[in-house]
């Protein structure tokens, strides 16, 4: 009984927990995207396999099907 008290003390000196720091990728994401290093996941058709899969979407438009591995071309290519 005395130990939980003494760690509830404690704990209220110390204060609140400081806040995790943001992970830099989680920052440089919309850059990497831009310049074509990084995707984003999407759900889309698959022509292929003829039903909605997911899919990895590039700056330029173009997809890829996680489950098959079909390219589909987008508009900028």
């Amino acid at each position: 009984m005395l130990a939980a008290w003494w760690c509830r003390a404690r704990a209220l000196v110390a204060g609140p927990a400081p806040a995790p720091a943001a992970p830099q990728i989680v920052l440089a994401l919309p850059a990497l995207w831009a310049e074509g290093a990084a995707d984003i996941a999407d759900f889309d058709d698959c022509p292929r396999e003829k039903r909605r899969t997911p899919h990895a979407l590039r700056a330029d438009g173009s997809r890829r099907c996680f489950r098959c591995g079909h390219e589909t071309p987008g508009q900028d290519s």
